[in-house]
């Protein structure tokens, strides 16, 4: 099965992307527009109205992912000006739209998961699809069109656009033999030489799966974690590094320090090949880890209609097709691989899209409150603790 991939930028606790070896590249800072009036709370937001597409744009979104370059031309025709801000973790945005220091954000992303987050904070317009008019269900793969990480309460929160898969990647000639199992992790041939990478998104739910919880995840009582995570110490006594980013991981293998990563974006070999360095993506028997962004409007928002169309620009066939390659990620749009070219269109099945997406499972995050289940804390805390080696 070919998977697609993706790398947003590179920090603990969060997907990389965009630049890879160039993670450390300065980049523009975020010019943030009007600031909630002091102590007032998010609720009390009362954004200017506009009437227009046109007007500054603030956005923040993965690196690689903010369609500066495919959107250039559309933005001169519209008399757009775009502000777009890099998020390191999903934490970067839920901190300038959330509590009494809300600032002004036009546009932004959220990863499966954390629909649940965002509604209980409130800070999710909701959003009038009829604006949208590229998001439909002619055009849109089934999974993708509402969906309950994107759609409820008969209401639509955010545009799902693109997605991809974390899964293990190794380098099977150092190794000297072939991967086929979570369970040829434990080979004493990987002994010292295994990575893990530092992202939650799609770390979790595989370390779930691979300790035989993949269909309790989200869902694990405290007990449940705690079992989770015992068996999943003979990895770590494998393990010689926590990579803090995808990019961290492609230098490690460079440099010849590491020979397997346990889940990580699976376009790694494309980078490690740039460096002379052959490593390979793995689908194995227990499943990767598939990850999708949504684009939203949180209330914040004072450019809403342009907000609106820029989402619509970014479901546009053409659109869909360049960010699939560009980004190394996988479309929404059945129309955008008619326009791909091939090395593009073979990271994903897409003449058998329903049957290839059909064993894939797109899973939410931990609860942030429950008196029945292990919390996003609690999953925190004792990722943390696994790490330290505690």
């Amino acid at each position: 099965m070919s998977v697609a991939t993706k790398q947003p930028a590179g920090v603990a606790q969060a997907r990389t992307a965009g630049a890879f070896n160039r993670l450390m590249m300065d980049r523009r800072k975020f010019l943030m527009g009007s600031a909630a009036a002091g102590g007032a709370y998010l609720g009390a937001w009362m954004p200017p109205a506009r009437a227009a597409v046109g007007g500054d744009l603030e956005i923040m979104a993965w690196e690689g992912y903010t369609l500066e370059p495919e959107t250039a031309e559309w933005r001169k025709a519209n008399n757009v000006s775009l502000r777009a801000a890099i998020m390191s973790n999903q934490d970067d945005v839920t901190a300038k739209i959330a509590g009494s220091n809300a600032v002004r954000l036009d546009l932004s992303e959220y990863s499966n998961g954390y629909n649940a987050i965002y509604n209980e904070l409130g800070v999710l317009a909701e959003l009038d699809v009829s604006r949208i008019p590229n998001y439909n269900k002619t055009d849109i793969y089934k999974p993708f069109f509402q969906g309950d990480m994107w759609y409820w309460d008969g209401k639509q929160w955010g545009i799902p656009w693109c997605w991809g898969l974390d899964t293990i990647v190794v380098n099977q000639e150092k190794l000297g033999f072939e991967v086929k199992s979570y369970k040829d992790l434990l080979r004493p041939e990987v002994k010292g030489k295994l990575a893990f990478l530092d992202n939650p998104l799609t770390l979790w739910p595989q370390i779930a799966k691979v300790t035989g919880y993949g269909d309790r995840f989200p869902n694990l009582s405290k007990e449940e974690l705690k079992d989770c995570f015992q068996k999943l110490i003979p990895y770590r006594d494998q393990t010689k590094v926590f990579a803090s980013s995808n990019g961290d991981v492609i230098s490690l293998f460079a440099s010849g320090e590491i020979s397997a990563c346990f889940c990580v974006w699976s376009a790694v070999p494309l980078e490690t090949a740039k460096q002379n360095v052959k490593t390979v993506s793995i689908y194995p028997e227990e499943g990767g880890a598939v990850w999708a962004d949504a684009w939203f409007i949180p209330k914040t928002s004072e450019n809403v209609d342009t907000a609106y169309a820029y989402i619509n620009e970014a479901l546009t066939p053409e659109i869909q097709a360049s960010i699939s390659k560009t980004a190394v990620c996988s479309s929404v749009s059945n129309k955008a691989p008619a326009l791909m070219d091939a090395q593009t269109k073979a990271l994903f099945d897409y003449d058998n899209f329903d049957a290839q997406f059909k064993s894939i499972k797109i899973y939410g995050q931990p609860p942030r409150s429950s008196d029945q289940f292990a919390t996003y804390d609690d999953w925190l805390q004792i990722w943390a603790d696994f790490r330290a080696g505690l």
